[in-house]
């Protein structure tokens, strides 16, 4: 299976791995996933005079790629995150694009050489979300994690050199526990890679933020971080794999910064010297770290006390309320940002009618690419993905299911983890519920939003360590317009776009209706 990515391949072949929209060559991680082998017959090519027609066959649905899915997920089906009291819009008024301004520092952030942190982490999987207070001291060097899950569990870590400690939970440190070299070591001042590059400067919601990606393996994979612009301090991470590259942080998918502020002095030394003292744990190395943070999971008790102090306006409970409906029409701007280190932010809008059945999420390169946009075209029963080059040729995949119907999310099986209540840092438009959704195993969509309906975010953490797609991973929502009406042409659809029936020619027992029907129109399911 081929991984390469031809942006400018132009003969007779079907250049298919165009961008992180379209590597349909890389299927590997989420067909895998779903137990599904790409075949050279699920492929089918139609060249017309004015470009090439793909058909993907066989059972269509799972033989959507990867990317082009979480394409289609951060540009339609976080729709949802509409307010029910939409009110029409002209669209005389563009939709606003988010870009990037050029970095205001070219040099890597040097963190405090003493700090403290607080931060609200996502899991790779499907377990809860974590608070955790981090408290670092460069002359020893060390930092003490406390970590407690939102719905139950805490543990308390120390780390110096090569060596972890796992604390007593009453918050002594008279008797820690030696659990070895985990692979954990003090963070450090400079949490970049070498090679980081700064992609440039925009807010996320209300906060400035310089776009960092750190390249990672295995190329040409990256995580993210994103530092605030007025004291450097790190305010996100987003990582593509578990690891021990920064210890805590790296255990999580995706870290949000809650609190920050520097020390003159920390209490660690005496920690340092009490667990010299300490006797050595029944399991030691990385077992006896994963059986620590697992165990947060096996808790029947909840740390009230240290979230509330931490983080008040947090809550595991979420409102017993309907979730919101579509409205008729609505328009959105969004940054999409891949794991590929050679790929930055691209930014892209929704513009969705029920009245016409039709929906369109376009995605903008920048001016360098050969590609100008691509478009994921949802049209009554039919989808499309469409590529539209600068030199003009248009390339057109039929592999989508249709339009998405208002009421989807009611049979969405997301579930809500956490509110956070009130304006915060984190939550400046408001109230927030985060959401997380189950997709191919082991992977999970987080989504948050407020009460009132404006989009906030939304990720899906990877099939695997090595997952050799670069794939579009993270989408940051910016301007918002329930009630937006889509201009004319909007929903064109472009002549490459067969409409030739898809057919299987996979033999076997026919198969059952498109599970897409529940929350699309499929043409099984057209109304």
């Amino acid at each position: 299976m081929s991984h390469t990515r031809n942006l400018a391949k132009r003969d007779n072949t079907v250049p298919l791995s165009l961008s992180p929209a379209h590597e349909t060559y890389a299927l590997a991680a989420e067909l895998d996933g779903l137990g599904v082998k790409m075949q050279p017959n699920h492929i089918e090519q139609h060249r017309t005079d004015v470009g090439i027609s793909i058909i993907l066959c066989g059972p269509v649905w799972r033989l959507i790629s990867a990317a082009t899915i979480y394409v289609f997920l951060v540009g339609l089906d976080l729709g949802f995150l509409c307010s029910l009291r939409a009110v029409a819009q002209n669209s005389d008024t563009p939709l606003s694009l988010p870009h990037l301004e050029t970095c205001q520092h070219v040099s890597h952030p040097l963190l405090p050489p003493k700090w403290r942190g607080v931060f609200l982490m996502a899991p790779f999987t499907a377990s809860q979300l974590a608070l955790s207070e981090i408290i670092y001291d460069g002359s020893l060097p060390a930092m003490l994690v406390k970590l407690y899950g939102v719905r139950s569990g805490a543990t308390r870590l120390f780390v110096i050199g090569n060596q972890t400690y796992l604390l007593p939970q009453d918050g002594s440190d008279g008797r820690c526990e030696g659990l070895g070299d985990t692979g954990w070591r003090p963070l450090p001042r400079d949490w970049l890679t070498e090679g980081a590059q700064c992609a440039g400067s925009a807010p996320l919601s209300e906060t400035s933020v310089q776009w960092w990606k750190t390249p990672t393996q295995p190329a040409p994979l990256a995580d993210w971080i994103w530092f605030k612009s007025s004291d450097q301090s790190p305010f996100r991470l987003l990582f593509q794999k578990p690891g021990d590259q920064l210890s805590i942080f790296s255990s999580y998918a995706l870290s949000y910064q809650v609190k920050f502020e520097s020390l003159s002095e920390t209490d660690l030394p005496v920690v340092a010297a009490s667990c010299q003292r300490g006797k050595r744990a029944q399991q030691s190395g990385r077992r006896a770290l994963d059986n620590a943070l697992r165990s947060l999971e096996r808790s029947r008790a909840r740390a009230n006390a240290d979230i509330n102090r931490l983080l008040p306006e947090l809550d595991p409970g979420c409102p017993d309320t309907e979730r919101p409906s579509w409205p008729e029409a609505l328009g959105m701007t969004m940054f999409l940002t891949p794991l590929d280190f050679h790929t930055n932010p691209v930014a892209a809008e929704v513009q969705y009618s029920w009245k016409l059945r039709s929906q369109r999420t376009r995605m903008f390169w920048p001016a360098g690419s050969p590609i100008a946009h691509e478009d994921v075209l949802m049209l009554a029963t039919r989808g499309y993905s469409v590529t539209h080059q600068r030199a003009g040729d248009v390339q057109c995949l039929a592999a989508l299911p249709g339009t998405p119907r208002p009421n989807w999310i009611r049979e969405a099986p997301c579930a809500c983890e956490a509110v956070i209540k009130g304006t915060t840092a984190l939550t400046p438009y408001g109230s927030v519920q985060i959401l997380s959704c189950p997709a191919t195993k082991p992977r999970v969509f987080w989504t948050w939003y407020t009460f009132d309906g404006r989009p906030m975010l939304f990720m899906v953490t990877p099939s695997s360590g090595d997952e050799p797609t670069a794939l579009i991973t993270l989408a940051d929502y910016f301007e918002w317009r329930p009630g937006y009406v889509a201009s004319e042409g909007v929903f064109e659809k472009p002549v490459q776009c067969l409409d030739t029936q898809i057919h299987s020619q996979t033999k076997g027992p026919p198969r059952s209706p498109e599970p897409c029907g529940r929350c699309h129109l499929t043409p099984d399911r057209p109304r």
